[in-house]
């Protein structure tokens, strides 16, 4: 019977991991950045704002960028669950990272690949967003879906090399 191999983009399963949930703290960041100064001065224009159709600031100071849009229907404006999406974002990547740091293991796969099940379904609603609703294109925000999408190929590897 022939083993199963991991699955990885550029150097090994572990490390391509660990370096997509940096770029996901460093693109959170830059996310952060951009929300906290359009919020300061909204003349501001951050670089990723191309034009009236590919503007990331545009995108993430909408009603969508805190609590997906949903939370605050749900439990309030100031409820602490409505937090901004690239705040939840930090906080999931961090733990990724942590979690990479723990090594490959039966809990440590499963919390991998569940979440990243569940950041890609996150994904596909704020595309439908971005692009149904609020007719833009945020190259912050397709960036975040393609880390998203490698994480989730990287972590379905590593969790069926464990349950196959």
């Amino acid at each position: 019977m022939e083993s199963v191999r991991e699955a990885y983009l550029i150097s090994s399963n572990l490390t391509d991991q660990l370096l997509l949930n940096l770029m996901g703290v460093v693109i959170c960041l830059y996310s952060l950045q951009i929300e906290l100064r359009k919020e300061r001065n909204p003349e501001y224009r951050a670089y990723c704002d191309i034009n009236e159709r590919m503007s990331c600031s545009k995108v993430l100071t909408s009603k969508y960028s805190q609590g997906f849009g949903v939370v605050h229907l749900l439990l309030g404006k100031n409820h602490m669950l409505n937090a901004r999406n690239c705040n939840v974002g930090l906080v999931v990547y961090v733990l990724n990272i942590m979690l990479c740091i723990m090594g490959p293991g039966p809990l440590t796969s499963r919390l991998l690949y569940y979440g990243a099940l569940i950041m890609v379904l996150g994904c596909v609603y704020l595309a439908c967003v971005l692009f149904f609703i609020l007719h833009d294109v945020c190259l912050v925000c397709i960036t975040t879906y393609v880390i998203n999408g490698c994480l989730l190929y990287l972590a379905h590897s590593t969790y069926s090399k464990l349950y196959q």
